[in-house]
Parts: C-alpha cells; structure tokens; sequence
C-alpha cells in the first residue's frame, strides 16, 4: 500500500491516522514491502534532527543505507528479511549520545504477506522519563553517561588518561603532582593491570623533562644473557654477531626517564650493575671502556613482593632503597568500585573511534561490571570491552552476554588457560591490523626465547616443547635468533639485523 493509499484509508473512516501518528511521542517510521519509505511522525524528526524528510521519503531502506549519511542500519531491513518482528539496540553512529531500542513490526495482509513495516524507536529519553516516573531503572543509561562529563570538569587536565574519582585515585594524583617536580626516583607498586605504566607516563608528562626521551622497559622480557647488552649497550665486536656498537636503554634515555617495569623479576646478577649505575651515573657499554655520564631519571614498576624477595634474598635491599625514594601503591580496581563506571565509559569511547561500531551497556550490566572482582584489574576490564567490540555482533550488551565472559575470565588463573598479558597482546596485534603470521612469529620467538634460558642446547628445548630439534633450529634460524658456545656453557643471542 503506497503513502497515498495509506492516506486514502484514513480518509474513508473519518479518522486522521496522520494526526494521530505525529501526536505520539514514539518516533514511528513507515515503510512499503520493497523497503520505500512512507511516513515519518514528527517525534521521529525531533529524536533524529539531521535527518531531511524530504530526502528520505519515497527511498528505499537499502539506498538511505547504501548512501550513509543518516544511518548505517535498520530494523526495517531485518523485518522483511525475517519476515516477522524484530528487536535491537540502536546507536546513532553521527550521534552516539542518541541510543534507543528500535522494534520494527510486519503489518500483513489478508494472504499474510507483508504490506507495511512500522519501526517505533523507544528513545533514551523515554527511559529517562519511565525512570524518573516509576524508578524503573534496568535501561537508564545516565547512570554513567552524565555524571563522566560532569566528573571530568573536576578532572586536571594532566590527567585525561588517568580515570577515576575515588579516594585513591584522588590522593594518587596529589602524590604524582608533588612527585612530578623532582629528580627522585619513584618506585610504583601494585597489582597486574593496575596501571603503572599510565601512571609513570603521567609522571613523566608532568615532569620538567617531559620533551625529552621516556624509554620504556620490561625487565622480564629480556633473557639473563642480554641483560647487560640491553640496558648498558655494547661496541662493535663485544660478542659474536656484533657487528657494529648500540646504544643501550640508559644510554638512549640520557637526559629524559627510563621506566623499568617488572624490575621485582630482574636476575640478582643484574642487580648488582644496576645498582652501580645508578650510584655512579654512569655506564660503560660491554666490550668497551670509556664511561658515559649519565642524567636519567629512573621510574620502576613491579607486582611481585619485593619484601618476600628481599627476605629471600631474591632482591638487593640496597637496591630496593635507592629505587625507592618515593614509593607509590596503586589500589586494585576491586577496592575502588566508583571508578569503574567512570572507566567503562573511557573503553567504550577509545574503542567506538578504533571499531568504528558502537556499544553500551545498561545499568543492570554495568553493575555486574562493578560488583566483579576484577582480578587483571584495569587492564582486564580494557581487554573484556575490546573483546566484546572484536567478537560480539550485539550493541547491546545484557546480562545474558557479560556474565558468562566474566565467568570464564575468573578462571582464567589456572595452569593451561591464556593469561591477561596474551590477551592484551592479541587484541593489540589485531587493533593494529597485524597479519596471524606476525602475531604467531612474535609468540614463537618469546616462547624461544624463554626456553633458551631455561634450556642450554636445541636438544633440551625440543624435548621441552614436544618438537624435533631440527625444528627449533630452523625455527631460531627464521626469527634470527642463534646461539654461541664457549667451553662452560651455550646460551642464545639476538643478532641485530
């Protein structure tokens, strides 16, 4: 039935049905059974002002998509494809503060076949009204939106990448602040993914040197056989395969900061020369000499007990000591609860720009977000959102979808399951468009590379991995990795290509 035969009927039975439609408050939106847009009411162009009737009457769905500009979806096309009605939760992607459920409705004739599809659009400020009317609250969506926007006013500019409100949070930004104006070393203890990296970056931002050099190190990804090389650098001939000298991350970071992240899992031997740089100042590159004065501010990291180390005799007190000037503690997300909200909703922005898609939660999920106990902290709260972006096809996210991803994650910890780091890894891989051979390639050379500390020949490592030895040697061949023997021992190098 065309928009005149629409009109033609409502004038045989004496009713206005164009009045009526434009007087309700839902946005309604009609269409024919090939997709032709009909009708609009007048709430539909108040909820949705970038929308021209006049272009948009008289067009199918499928064109109005095609072209982009007022909207990427549709429940109409849903509803003829199924042929019966559907549901779904729609965000605007020109308008993200525009979300609503949208319920999309087959009007069939005598032979049941589809005449009309009439697609009523229950708005974010009908929930808002139902909420305030009968305190209904499972799809009111400014429980978080609003009061980030708010919070943020409060918020030191310093500190964008910095999220929360809470006492901790508070009271950690008025250290940094005071922190940031010195020299001092400043050593940062917490959790796994309670973000000390963003907070030794905010340090260094606030700082005097925050135009100079930030090197960025984790002392655990690095083999005990070049540690040294690695931090210190070394000159050309210092080892086989040495072909010319490098600079090491002290070195490079002369004048600026280095951050040594998981500095609790630096080998005891390490420590000693550590200490000695950072008393002394200075570095002398492996097979060289000549010391190199240095002006590095030093920021560590750990999540391991240093205290149990130390009375292991795992790590150097006096280490500990100098390292240590300005201890920071991060609170884990599980005691700061009131941040949570606050974090979700920076995800799910920085996430809407990477996707390109958009989904939110409503308030009965975002609680189960919030009465979790988080155990990878922030960095796994980052992961479940982006995962959900990845892999899940609804905008919407209900209980029926977190709960399960939650349970699976809270066992995550046992032996055999994939960890918060290679999660966080893939997900960044594949944030970055990186190709499963890149993705595979850098797991192999890790997972090598681990082995050839704990392993002292091919053979070993083989056995160790279930593969025949011929493999590994092939497989360090690829990634550049070989290995060097001396009467003692055989340890792996990384020729630098």
């Amino acid at each position: 039935m065309s928009s005149g035969n629409f009109c033609h009927t409502a004038n045989e039975t004496g009713i206005d049905f164009k009045k009526i439609v434009d007087t309700l408050e839902c946005p309604i939106y009609i269409t024919n059974s090939s997709g032709v847009t009909e009708y609009i009411n007048q709430a539909y162009l108040r909820e949705n002002p970038i929308i021209d009737a006049d272009a948009i009457l008289g067009r199918t769905i499928d064109d109005i998509i095609k072209e982009g500009k007022y909207f990427k979806n549709a429940i109409t096309t849903e509803v003829l494809k199924q042929k019966k009605e559907a549901m779904a939760f729609f965000v605007h992607h020109l308008l993200p503060e525009k979300m609503a459920f949208v319920s999309g409705m087959p009007v069939l004739d005598e032979e049941n076949e589809i005449e009309h599809v009439v697609s009523i659009l229950y708005a974010q400020s009908f929930f808002q009204k139902l909420h305030a009317k009968f305190n209904y609250p499972i799809y009111s969506f400014e429980s978080y939106h609003e009061p980030l926007e708010t919070k943020r006013l409060s918020t030191p500019l310093p500190f964008a990448n910095l999220i929360g409100i809470s006492k901790p949070m508070e009271e950690l930004k008025r250290i940094m602040l005071r922190v940031a104006k010195t020299d001092a070393s400043v050593l940062i203890r917490g959790e796994s993914g309670t973000g000390k990296e963003v907070v030794a970056e905010n340090i260094q931002k606030l700082s005097a040197r925050a135009d100079r050099p930030f090197i960025k190190l984790n002392c655990a990804a690095i083999p005990t056989s070049l540690i040294e090389s690695e931090l210190f650098g070394y000159e050309k001939g210092a080892f086989t395969g040495a072909t010319s000298g490098r600079a090491g991350f002290f070195e490079q970071a002369n004048g600026g900061t280095i951050f040594l992240d998981e500095i609790g899992d630096l080998p005891f031997e390490a420590q000693a020369k550590l200490l000695r740089v950072l008393q002394q100042k200075e570095i002398v590159r492996l097979g060289g000499t000549k010391p190199v004065k240095l002006n590095v501010r030093v920021i560590a990291a750990t999540n391991s007990d240093l205290d149990k180390k130390m009375a292991d005799k795992q790590f150097r007190e006096d280490l500990f000591y100098r390292l240590s000037l300005i201890p920071i503690h991060l609170t884990p997300l599980r005691d700061r609860k009131n941040d949570i909200p606050l974090l979700t909703e920076y995800f799910l922005h920085k996430f809407d720009a990477i996707y390109n898609r958009i989904i939110r939660f409503p308030t009965q999920t975002l609680k189960i977000l919030v009465d979790y106990s988080w155990p990878g902290n922030i960095r796994q709260l980052e992961n479940i959102i982006e995962y959900l972006y990845i892999c899940c096809d609804e905008n919407f996210i209900t209980e029926e979808i977190i709960s399960p991803l939650l349970n699976k994650n809270q066992q995550r910890s046992q032996p055999g399951d994939i960890d918060d780091e290679l999660l966080n890894f893939c997900c960044r891989q594949i944030r970055n468009n990186h190709s499963l051979p890149d993705i595979l390639s850098h797991i192999e050379r890790t997972v090598l590379t681990l082995a050839s500390e704990k392993y002292k020949t091919t053979y070993h490592i083989a056995t160790a991995l279930g593969v025949s030895q011929s493999t590994i040697v092939r497989k360090m061949q690829t990634l550049g990795l070989g290995r060097r023997r001396s009467s003692q021992d055989t340890e792996m190098i990384c020729y630098q290509g």
